[in-house]
C-alpha cells in the first residue's frame, strides 16, 4: 500500500536538489557522462544521467540496477523506434528529478512546493520528480522513493563537487565513469575514475516442453502473409481505484503487413505476464489461421521470447523498429481516442 513521504522528508530531498542545480552540472556534462554510485548495502550500482546541455531539458536520471541503465543505452542507441514507444526502455526502476516549468507540473506537485515554502521562478526552474514503474504513467513519488531518491542526489552532489570544483579528471570520452563508493578500510567515501560497471542481462526465453504442441504447429499450413507483433504503450493515463497510481494501458496486439488489419489485441492490466500474452497470442494465431511467413517483431526483447517456438516451427523472425500497421494503430488512437 501507498505511503506518501512527509514534509520534511521533502524538504531534506528538495534541499539536495537545489544545491545540484546551482552548480548547473549540465555545462560540464552530457547526458551520456554517467556517473556511478555504488552504496555498499546494495548489490548493484545506481547510475545517474545528467541532461541539459544541449537544451531544451534539464533534469537528472536516476537508474537503480543493472536493467535500468542498459534499457538507458538501449533508448540512446534505438532512434528507429518511434518515440511514442521509447518508454518501454525508461519503464522501471528509475527516478526523474526534473528543472522544468510551472506549467508542467500538477496541483499537488504545486501545493507541495507551496507547503515547503519554496519559490521558483521561470522556465528550467521549477523542480519535480517522477518514479517510472512498468505499466503506469510517471509519477510522484511515494515514501520509500523519496528516501531513496535524497540518498541518491546527496551522493551525486558530492560527486559533482569533486568534478566541477575539485577538479577531479574522467575521461567519460573513452566509456570512463565518475565513481563515488565507500571504502571499508578507510572508512570514508571516495570519488575516482573507473569504467562504467556493466552486467549485461539476458533476455528472457521461453523453451517449448511441450512436444506436441509443437507437432500440431508444425502440421499447420504456411500462408502468404507476414504479421506483426508488439506490445505498445498508449501513453493515455487510466486511473483506477485497484491502483495507487495512474495506470499507462498497453496492448498486446498483432496485426497483418498484408492487408494493414489488426487481427487479435488484448489489454494488459499492470499485473498481467506479458511474456506470456505475447506467446499465447502467436500460438493461437498460428493455430487458427496458420504459419506466417515472418513475425516482425519491434526489438529484441520480444524477438527472445519467440524465438524458440520460430526456430522450432520454422517461421522467420525479423527485427523492425518500425512497424508500420501496429504503428498506424497507435496513432489514429491518439488522434482518435479510440
Amino acid at each position: 500500500m501507498r505511503k506518501e513521504a512527509s514534509l520534511e522528508q521533502w524538504r531534506e530531498l528538495y534541499d539536495v536538489a537545489i544545491e545540484i542545480k546551482e552548480l548547473e552540472p549540465w555545462k560540464y556534462l552530457w547526458d551520456m557522462d554517467v556517473i556511478t554510485i555504488i552504496p555498499s548495502r546494495l548489490k548493484e550500482p545506481i547510475y545517474c544521467s545528467i541532461m541539459g546541455r544541449g537544451g531544451g531539458f534539464f533534469g537528472v536520471g536516476s537508474y537503480f540496477g543493472f536493467k535500468a541503465i542498459n534499457n538507458f543505452y538501449k533508448m540512446a542507441e534505438n532512434n528507429n523506434i518511434p518515440q511514442e514507444q521509447m518508454i518501454r526502455y525508461q519503464d522501471d526502476n528509475i527516478i526523474m528529478c526534473y528543472f522544468g516549468s510551472r506549467e508542467e507540473l500538477t496541483n499537488k506537485e504545486l501545493k507541495l512546493i507551496k507547503d515547503l515554502g519554496l519559490k521558483f521562478r521561470g522556465k528550467n526552474n521549477w523542480i519535480y520528480f517522477h518514479s517510472f514503474k512498468k505499466g503506469y504513467m510517471p509519477f510522484v513519488l511515494d515514501e520509500e522513493e523519496v528516501i531513496r531518491e535524497t540518498e541518491v542526489l546527496q551522493h551525486l552532489y558530492m560527486s559533482l563537487k569533486a568534478f566541477i570544483e575539485h577538479g577531479l579528471k574522467v575521461d567519460f570520452e573513452n566509456g570512463m565513469s565518475l565513481v563515488r563508493t565507500y571504502d571499508d578500510d578507510e572508512e570514508l567515501w571516495l570519488n575516482f575514475e573507473a569504467p562504467i560497471p556493466l552486467h549485461p542481462e539476458p533476455y528472457p526465453e521461453i523453451i517449448l516442453q511441450d512436444d506436441l504442441l509443437i507437432a500440431k504447429l508444425n502440421k499447420q499450413k504456411t500462408i502468404n502473409d507476414s504479421i506483426e507483433i508488439d506490445i505498445i504503450y498508449l501513453n493515455a493515463v487510466v486511473n483506477d481505484k485497484k491502483y495507487d497510481r495512474p495506470v499507462n494501458p498497453r496492448i498486446c496486439i498483432i496485426a497483418s503487413r498484408t492487408n494493414g488489419m489488426i487481427i487479435d489485441q488484448s489489454m494488459l492490466s499492470p499485473d498481467d505476464d506479458e511474456i506470456q500474452a505475447i506467446f499465447n497470442m502467436v500460438v493461437n494465431y498460428i493455430s487458427n489461421i496458420g504459419k506466417p511467413k515472418t513475425i516482425f517483431v519491434r526489438d529484441e526483447y520480444i524477438m527472445s521470447i519467440l524465438k524458440n517456438l520460430c526456430e522450432r516451427i520454422n517461421i522467420e523472425l525479423k527485427i523492425k523498429g518500425r512497424l508500420k500497421v501496429v504503428d498506424n494503430f497507435v496513432k489514429e488512437f491518439a488522434n482518435f481516442g479510440i
